[in-house]
């Protein structure tokens, strides 16, 4: 094919951003263009993939990103203000800003809470897919997303019939956060997003395509979703600085394989307490730690001073997943598929948003456990790892789950479905 122009757009954290990275340099990789518009805090990640970039956002990055995460991740209030305060409020001049790009564009691929990106898929000649990161985005009856709470998570999954009341009540809860959405589609004169005029859980998808861009293992595509769904697999991206520096595999190659603690990049900046409850744990058990702090502040805080339990700032998770005895996490989509990916055991530690689903989805996959956030304390911690680490079927299955995961090419098949649909439309 010859070169075409695709435009990726995300609103999110580095889960949202990374598997559009993976899909884009395969895309270069078949010489096309391919233009990045997100959040400036991506800018560097975008370049360092070797794709252009387009700042498509009017909020400006927190200068307290502490009390940012606090507020996003408040197991209530923190998806309202996410959706609502950010994403919809911002809806105006994202559209502005990325308008001119995506005009001369082929393709256009967005993801959940890219208002302004759906609305220019939705009126603009362009092939236009959405990507679906995880399986609770389909918001299905017939795979209901999990909430956390055990008793009704099993309620709900008895029977189709009680999981649309699930259903029902999130799409009454949601629509409010969206008016500055409606209200900017009137200002454009377009009509409400069919059939129930919601643009958060109905309008997201593409026109062109939908793209699933998560391990089947994880789930499988529920019978409602749309008709023109790929599930892809895993896109999984490597960045090109992807191994772990001198320092720290000497201190990996010194002993035994260490318990690894993260909450991902944007939970982590508000995770002081449990990663001081995650030393208490490791060091109840006598067994060494890997925290990634994401900031130097935080590293410094916790005054750690070497010995069993090391304190850095960043690491590729893939490459040190893959040194570890079992992984501790919050459950974002991206670090638990490298968990998986790694065939290592995972203890899920939910806060927000998709995580409680794809805790529950780790759970029932049989290759980990989960302890909620409101809970997490060294001893529980302690508890439910000494039960993982000595668990040798559950350990067996995560292997197997490793093996067959590095067999997903997720990246190839998204980009095989872009580059149909661009040829379909004839754009």
């Amino acid at each position: 094919m010859a070169e075409r122009h695709i435009v990726f757009a995300t609103v999110g954290s580095q889960g949202d951003l990374f598997p559009l990275l993976a899909v884009g340099r395969e895309l270069v990789a078949r010489g096309h263009r391919v233009t990045v518009g997100a959040h400036a805090i991506h800018r560097d990640a975008v370049l360092d993939a070797g794709l252009e970039f387009v700042m498509a956002s009017g909020i400006a990055e927190p200068e307290d990103k502490a009390a940012f995460a606090a507020k996003a991740f408040h197991p209530w209030r923190g998806p309202r203000f996410v959706v609502r305060d950010l994403a919809a409020a911002d809806v105006a001049a994202s559209y502005h800003a990325l308008k001119t790009f995506c005009m001369e564009a082929d393709a256009l691929v967005t993801t959940t809470l890219a208002f302004a990106r759906q609305i220019l898929g939705e009126t603009l000649p362009a092939a236009w897919f959405s990507a679906v990161l995880s399986p609770s985005v389909f918001l299905s009856p017939f795979d209901p997303p999990a909430t956390g709470m055990d008793t009704l998570d099993r309620w709900l999954r008895a029977s189709p019939r009680r999981s649309r009341w699930l259903t029902r009540v999130v799409e009454r809860l949601t629509h409010p956060w969206t008016a500055p959405v409606r209200a900017f589609r009137r200002h454009l004169g377009l009509a409400p997003v069919a059939p129930t005029g919601d643009p958060f859980h109905r309008g997201q998808h593409g026109r062109d395509g939908v793209l699933a861009m998560y391990s089947p293992l994880l789930g499988g595509l529920p019978p409602d979703a749309p008709a023109h769904t790929v599930l892809t697999g895993q896109a999984r991206y490597l960045p090109f600085d992807d191994v772990l520096d001198g320092a720290l595999l000497r201190w990996l190659d010194g002993g035994a394989p260490p318990i690894v603690f993260t909450l991902g990049s944007a939970a982590v900046h508000a995770s002081e307490g449990f990663l001081r409850e995650s030393v208490a744990a490791a060091r109840q058990l006598g067994l060494r730690a890997v925290l990634l702090t994401g900031s130097p502040a935080l590293r410094e805080r916790l005054a750690l001073n070497g010995g069993d339990v090391l304190a850095v700032d960043y690491a590729p998770h893939g490459a040190l997943f893959a040194r570890a005895a079992v992984v501790v996490h919050h459950g974002g989509v991206g670090t638990t598929q490298e968990a998986m990916r790694a065939g290592r055991p995972s203890l899920v530690v939910p806060h927000g948003f998709d995580q409680p689903d794809n805790a529950a989805r780790v759970k029932r996959l049989g290759v980990g456990d989960v302890l909620p956030a409101t809970r997490y304390r060294a001893d529980r911690a302690a508890a439910t790892l000494a039960r993982l680490l000595e668990d040798g079927p559950l350990r067996a299955r995560a292997e197997e789950v490793g093996r067959s995961m590095k067999q997903e090419q997720g990246a190839r098949i998204a980009a095989d479905a872009i580059e149909a649909a661009i040829e379909k439309r004839g754009v």
